[in-house]
């Protein structure tokens, strides 16, 4: 580092960062001081952005340093950063790209059978239906240009982490809500909710329809009679259908006028569990067990040893003429331009269908669609 950004990074109290660049790696006091330095330039203190400027075109230790505080500043924005997959989807893991196959154990019996003595144990009942499982590959790069280096561009380096890491979640919420509808109109997912599964209908969100809509997912019954307990569900709608569902769920009370006689009862709605899906668009309506449930409608899928995003700098900027490595912060050699690329794995599939409802959000009773 040049003796200027020396007595410039000194001047605020920043001395470890012009430690040699060790062949081991940074030391934690050269990425600390380096995310200071930084967050004082970001900060509008133009000593520190003049002092960051140069950095970046002059110290191979300072863009080290400085990539290590983007990778550290990405996994913290993806951390804080809200997601909606969450609500309504349950978090699970495959070991590589492979489809992983999900067995519904329960089939169409809820409870164990009844082994006589020195009798075998009986063969479990499976569903027909196996639920396949992937984690798929996203991602993008970002090239920090020669010219925005030298016009003091520093905002165009701040946003990397954070909206790499936005994006990030973002792309675990489409895939989560491509499981569950249609991205663009909000319409039920025909593969999840169709006439076979028997599980889609037409019909309002009101607080008749729902109370039906419940009524039927806690009254079903397996092969033997016996009434399954589906645990507890959650009603799912996305921004357009928020003050109706507030308004069901959230009054304690509920009046009905009856041959001019008005009549004061509590809500029978009241606390059922609810939510909004904020990605979700159009106005129809979801009841699907919530996430923690061991029969999951959804899942957001991950990969061992990838659940965060991966960013990483291209190295592509050739050799001296005098025979010597050119830095990363000389830009590549094709157009002087710094690449990031982030890279992150997962995806949305559907869970089991048995207790999930979903209506088009059209009608005024809840009926059953083609089935």
């Amino acid at each position: 580092m040049s003796t200027h950004i020396k007595a410039l990074a000194e001047s605020f109290g920043i001395s470890d960062l012009h430690t040699p660049l060790r062949g081991i790696g940074l030391s934690e006091a050269e990425i600390d001081d380096t995310g200071r330095l930084l967050g004082l330039a970001w900060g509008g203190n133009a000593r520190a952005r003049q002092a960051v400027n140069e950095a970046l075109t002059t110290s191979d230790l300072f863009v080290s340093a400085a990539g290590e505080v983007f990778d550290r500043a990405l996994l913290a924005e993806y951390d804080r950063m809200p997601v909606q997959w969450t609500k309504v989807s349950a978090r699970t893991v495959v070991t590589d790209f492979r489809p992983k196959k999900y067995v519904d154990l329960l089939g169409g019996r809820g409870t164990l059978a009844k082994v006589p003595e020195h009798t075998n144990y009986p063969e479990a009942t499976t569903s027909s239906a196996e639920i396949t499982i992937k984690g798929e590959k996203y991602g993008e790069q970002y090239g920090y240009t020669f010219e925005a280096r030298k016009n003091d561009r520093l905002n165009e380096l701040q946003r990397i982490p954070s909206g790499f890491a936005a994006k990030a979640r973002a792309t675990e919420d489409a895939a989560t809500l491509a499981a569950l509808a249609n991205p663009l109109t909000g319409a039920p997912n025909t593969a999840l909710f169709n006439p076979a599964n028997k599980n889609i209908y037409t019909g309002a969100l009101n607080a008749d329809n729902v109370q039906a809509a419940i009524t039927a997912l806690t009254t079903i019954k397996d092969v033997d009679g016996n009434l399954l307990y589906p645990g507890p569900l959650k009603v799912v709608v996305g921004p357009a259908l928020r003050f109706v569902a507030s308004r069901l769920f959230g009054a304690q009370q509920i009046r009905t006028t009856t041959g001019g006689v008005e009549v004061v009862e509590a809500n029978p709605l009241a606390g059922q569990a609810w939510d909004v899906l904020d990605n979700l668009p159009g106005t129809a309506w979801y009841v699907i067990p919530v996430p923690s449930n061991p029969r999951p409608a959804l899942f957001t899928v991950f990969m061992v040893g990838e659940e965060s995003p991966d960013l990483r700098v291209k190295k592509d900027q050739g050799v001296s003429i005098g025979g010597g490595d050119v830095p990363v912060e000389a830009g590549s050699f094709d157009d002087d331009t710094i690449y990031f690329r982030v890279r992150h794995i997962t995806g949305g599939a559907q869970g089991d269908p048995m207790f999930t409802l979903a209506s088009d959000g059209t009608g005024t009773t809840l009926t059953k669609a083609g089935w």
